[in-house]
């Protein structure tokens, strides 16, 4: 070690003991190099003194290298000592990362009593301490871990020096005895490495699992994983009726699993994120796993063409199956259908039959005049509405010149395996007089007058009646 109490609190001009007495009992000039006497992390710099003497002058030169490369020193100063013998010392600060473990530092020291330089190098792994980085990896077979299934967990400690180290793995905060401490392996760049593998059981509640490491006198260092089981019946499934229903009515699903390892679970039906309270859930046991059936009863509405009811299967808190159900496969809302007419040039008439509100899409129209179907129609294209319904729509011009005065007119409409749907419309071809609207209070008044005398000829014809029967009885 150097000794201390040097001008700006350097080290004094000197060496270790070895060289000193060297020195001494030669009289030749020796170099020394020390550095920091504990292990530095990269990031951080360190510093190297190097003494040489003694010299018969002050005329010497002191060159650092690090590797092949110049390094500068940082302070350098000289003193003699009680013979006027000269000594030199010069201190360097070294940068540390993780790649100096194969580098060296050198000092270099001439002068005229020297046939060659002084010098001494120092790798600088002496100082180094490079902590790993942690991962655990984790191996198995399938593509999910099942209960009581046995998995490969590897811890794998990368990049660190120097080789010794201790790794420890726990489960939930437990140290796991192991037999023997793994063996490591050199990197490419000074560096070593490590794989220890742990063979868990994976359990449906979960446990962490921890690697630590200690390394000297750092502090222990750790990384963890969760190992869970997640169950995998023979089957999940979700049946709905085979037939659609129409709003105001109630459809069951039905969940069905089989090969679960517990009978702790918990199936819970939400529609639109609401949950649905008339469920009912039966699980029965079957050897050494159980049979879950849950049937839930579901409400249907107009609205629900857009609506999702999802089936979720839980065991405590984790998630073992959700699925998500579109209503609109089970839901058939009938079409509304409506004719109306406009009246255009050469005697023809344009009649539009309006289909709206029906779900599903497919429907089938069909014109009658006269109650005699019309071929050749062409089906019109259906267009949907914001709330998942569809609407569509058929023209069809009709030539009532030179026909009878009146003519029926009937726009049907299939949907699904439901009776057809139909609307009719009567158009005439006779003159009309000019008449007030309908409604108006002339129209109205006529109408009240007409029929009180009705009602007057009635009572007179019934009273003529009963008195002529009852003469002829006479």
């Amino acid at each position: 070690q150097s000794r201390q109490g040097g001008p700006q609190g350097l080290p004094h001009p000197g060496l270790c003991s070895r060289e000193e007495a060297e020195a001494r009992r030669t009289g030749r000039p020796v170099i020394s190099l020390t550095g920091p006497s504990q292990r530095t992390t990269p990031g951080n710099s360190v510093p190297f003194n190097c003494t040489a003497g003694p010299f018969s002058s002050k005329d010497f030169n002191v060159t650092w290298l690090k590797d092949r490369d110049e390094h500068p020193a940082t302070t350098q100063f000289q003193m003699a000592n009680d013979t006027g013998r000269y000594f030199v010392t010069s201190k360097a600060w070294v940068p540390l990362t993780r790649k100096e473990v194969l580098s060296r530092i050198t000092c270099q020291v001439a002068h005229r009593d020297l046939a060659e330089p002084l010098q001494m190098t120092l790798n600088l792994s002496q100082v180094l301490q490079v902590i790993p980085t942690l991962k655990i990896r984790m191996e198995h077979t399938g593509a999910r871990v099942l209960a009581q299934q046995r998995v490969n967990l590897t811890c794998l400690v990368s990049g660190f020096y120097p080789s010794y180290l201790q790794l420890t793995w726990m489960e939930n905060r437990h140290t796991i005895p192991t037999v023997e401490q793994p063996q490591v392996m050199r990197n490419p760049d000074g560096t070593y490495s490590l794989e220890h593998t742990l063979q868990a059981e994976a359990t449906l509640n979960g446990s962490e699992f921890s690697c630590w490491v200690v390394q000297d006198e750092q502090p222990p260092i750790q990384t963890n994983i969760t190992l869970r089981a997640i169950m995998t019946p023979t089957s999940h499934n979700v049946e709905g009726p085979r037939q659609r229903s129409e709003p105001g009515t109630s459809i069951q699903l039905t969940y069905t699993s089989s090969g679960l390892h517990t009978r702790q679970l918990n199936v819970t039906w939400l529609k639109n994120n609401h949950k649905l309270p008339t469920s009912k859930t039966d699980i029965l046991s079957s050897g050494d796993t159980y049979n879950v059936t849950s049937r839930v009863l579901v409400p249907l509405e107009y609205e629900d063409l857009l609506s999702l009811v999802l089936c979720q299967v839980k065991h405590r808190s984790s998630s073992i199956f959700q699925k998500p159900i579109s209503l609109n496969q089970y839901l058939r809302v009938p079409p509304t259908v409506t004719v109306s007419q406009s009246s255009t040039a050469s005697g023809l008439v344009a009649v539009t039959c309006h289909v709206q509100k029906f779900y599903p899409q497919n429907m089938y129209l069909t014109w009658l005049e006269d109650c005699h179907v019309l071929k050749g129609t062409a089906q019109p294209k259906s267009k949907q509405n914001e709330d998942g319904s569809y609407s569509s729509g058929s023209l069809h011009l009709v030539n009532v010149s030179g026909q009878r005065s009146e003519q029926l007119v009937t726009c049907r409409v299939q949907h699904q395996e439901r009776p057809p749907i139909q609307a009719s419309l009567v158009l005439s071809t006779a003159p009309h007089p000019a008449h007030e609207p309908f409604g108006s209070p002339e129209t109205s008044t006529l109408t009240f007058v007409a029929f009180l005398l009705g009602m007057k000829v009635m009572l007179l014809v019934s009273f003529t009646v009963t008195y002529i029967c009852r003469s002829w009885r006479l």
